[in-house]
C-alpha cells in the first residue's frame, strides 16, 4: 500500500462514493454525495482551483469514502493511499480504515497520531527552522441560523483566529500577521454524516495533536474556541485567510469545501465491510 505522509501546510485538509450490486445483496437505507475543496489567492490572481474532489456514502452510521482527485498543494492521490483505494468509517467515525484493493489489505487509519507524527518531525529540525507564534487570539461565535444550502436548512457558525508568525531560517527572520476567518454551515438534517476531511471535529483531534510552533496559548485556544462549536460534518465550510507580512504585503486566500448532489439510494451493506482475504497492516509512522 503506498501511504506518503504529508507536510501539515499542505494538508488541507481534505472526501467520498457509489457502487452496484445484485438486488439479491442486502441493502440499507443510505445516501450517496459528492464533495469539492476548492481554493483562490491573490498570489494567483484570484484564480479559482480545485484542491480535492471526492463521493461518498452513508447508512446508519457507516460510512465509505473515495478521494477522487486531490492537487499537489493538498498532498495529491498518494497522501489518500493512491488510485482505487478508499475509507470505511464505523460507528459514526469513530474507526477509520484505509483500504487498498490493489494490494488486498488495509490499515487502521489515525489522522490525529499522523499530525502529532509530522509535529515531531518539523520539530526536531528547529535547528534550522524556528517558528515562533505570538499575539494569538482565538474566538467562536454561534451565528444562529445559516443559509439554506442544497435545499437543507443550516446552523451557522464562525470561529476567527488572529496571531503572528515569526520565522527564522538560516539567520534571516521573517514576521507575518495572519487574520483567518472560517464559517462553517451544519445541516441537522444530516447529523448522520461521517466525513473526517470536512469534520470540524475531526479537526479539533489534530490541533489537539499538532504543536507545531511549541506556543502552548495556541493550542488552549484552539481547544476552547472549538469546544464551543457544532460537533460533525459541516456541508459548507469557507475559510478567508489574510496575511499581511513585514513589508506590508498583503495576501488573501478564501478555500471552500462543500457538500452536494445528496442522493437517497439502498446501499448494499457490504459496501462497509472488509474481505475476509484481506490483510491488515500497520500504518507507518514517522
Amino acid at each position: 500500500m503506498r501511504v506518503s505522509l504529508i507536510r501539515p501546510a499542505r494538508f488541507a485538509a481534505v472526501a467520498a462514493l457509489p457502487i452496484v450490486f445484485a438486488a439479491a445483496v442486502p441493502v440499507a437505507d443510505g445516501t450517496t454525495y459528492e464533495f469539492v475543496m476548492k481554493s483562490q489567492s491573490t498570489q494567483t490572481g484570484n484564480k479559482e482551483t480545485v484542491s480535492m474532489r471526492g463521493r461518498g456514502t452513508f447508512s446508519g452510521d457507516d460510512a465509505r469514502i473515495e478521494i477522487i482527485d486531490a492537487a499537489s498543494s493538498a498532498g495529491g492521490a498518494e497522501a489518500f493511499g493512491g488510485k482505487g483505494t478508499y475509507f470505511i468509517l464505523k460507528d459514526g467515525g469513530k474507526e477509520m480504515l484505509l483500504v487498498d484493493p490493489n494490494q488486498k489489505s488495509y490499515m487502521k487509519w489515525d489522522m490525529a497520531n499522523m499530525f502529532a507524527g509530522i509535529s515531531k518531525v518539523v520539530n526536531a529540525v528547529g535547528g534550522l527552522v524556528k517558528m515562533k507564534m505570538s499575539d494569538v487570539k482565538i474566538e467562536a461565535h454561534d451565528m444562529g441560523a445559516g443559509e439554506t444550502i442544497h435545499g437543507y436548512p443550516t446552523k451557522h457558525v464562525r470561529m476567527v483566529q488572529n496571531y503572528t508568525v515569526t520565522a527564522s531560517v538560516f539567520g534571516r527572520t521573517s514576521k507575518t500577521r495572519s487574520e483567518s476567518t472560517t464559517d462553517y454551515y451544519f445541516a441537522p438534517a444530516l447529523n448522520k454524516l461521517a466525513n473526517p476531511f470536512v469534520s470540524n471535529s475531526q479537526a479539533l483531534a489534530m490541533m489537539s495533536q499538532m504543536d507545531m510552533f511549541n506556543n502552548p496559548d495556541y493550542k488552549n485556544q484552539m481547544l476552547a474556541a472549538n469546544a464551543k462549536l457544532h460537533k460533525g460534518v459541516p456541508i459548507k465550510t469557507v475559510t478567508t485567510t489574510v496575511s499581511v507580512d513585514e513589508k506590508g504585503k498583503k495576501e488573501t486566500m478564501v478555500t471552500t469545501m462543500e457538500m452536494l448532489n445528496f442522493k437517497p439510494a439502498s446501499v448494499p451493506t457490504s459496501t462497509f465491510a472488509i474481505p475476509g482475504d484481506y490483510k491488515l497492516i500497520e500504518m507507518p509512522s514517522l
